[in-house]
């Protein structure tokens, strides 16, 4: 009776191994498909993320470049910084671990967004001439995501609202440590003449800065200094 007990205990402890290990090879798997799926349709994942359209197959190689922390990619116009900035999050959100939603799957809710600098300042202003539209709730849109690219900062028509409300929304990022990425035509030394101390401070502690510098990819034109 004794040696049948130890028999079934052992047999017992057997099938738990065997279920362990079926689970763990199944949840092996289905990262596996994840990861397969999300790298085949990275290009939509982009495009929901506010990526346009010319940028959604970047060539640059970002795959030594830190991926939590942010970058401020800067030099002049065409030299890839665009491109750079999008290959980042891309490779952020191939490397990012995905959410188990009740066995499913899927990259996390707010994971990451793409804007021109620009037309997120006409995005929030809009708020003042609809009823609807709430500033501080247009603002946090761009305070939530994990990651944040801001491209072309510097380049909008500075007033106090501009530079108060670029402040407000760096600011905020930079206190949660969210990872945010920069482009500009513009080093942090203009960034400090053309907005304030403030935001190129924040910048400067925030980001790690890259100047690039080249070709201008669009003319063929040199801007090597």
């Amino acid at each position: 009776m004794e040696q049948a007990a130890e028999i079934k205990d052992i047999l017992g402890s057997l099938n738990l191994k065997i279920e362990k290990n079926d689970n763990e090879n199944s949840n092996a798997e289905k990262l596996e498909r994840f990861k397969a799926g999300l790298e085949k349709n990275i290009h939509a994942v982009l495009q929901r993320m506010g990526v346009p359209k010319r940028f959604l197959n970047p060539k640059s190689n970002t795959a030594k470049l830190n991926l939590e922390q942010g970058y401020y990619f800067h030099g002049p116009v065409g030299t890839g910084k665009t491109d750079m900035a999008v290959s980042l999050l891309k490779n952020i959100i191939l490397n990012t671990e995905p959410v188990d939603d009740y066995g499913r799957l899927r990259i996390p809710d707010n994971l990451g967004l793409f804007v021109s600098v620009p037309v997120m300042l006409l995005d929030i202003r809009s708020a003042f001439k609809s009823e609807s539209a709430d500033e501080s709730d247009l603002i946090k849109k761009y305070t939530k995501p994990g990651v944040l690219v801001m491209d072309d900062i510097g380049t909008e028509k500075v007033t106090e609202w501009v530079m108060q409300t670029l402040y407000v929304i760096i600011n905020a990022r930079y206190e949660d440590e969210k990872c945010t990425i920069i482009t500009s035509n513009y080093n942090l030394e203009d960034i400090r003449k053309n907005l304030n101390d403030k935001i190129a401070s924040r910048i400067t502690a925030m980001t790690e800065i890259i100047e690039l510098k080249g070709i201008d990819r669009r003319s063929g034109i040199s801007v090597v200094k």
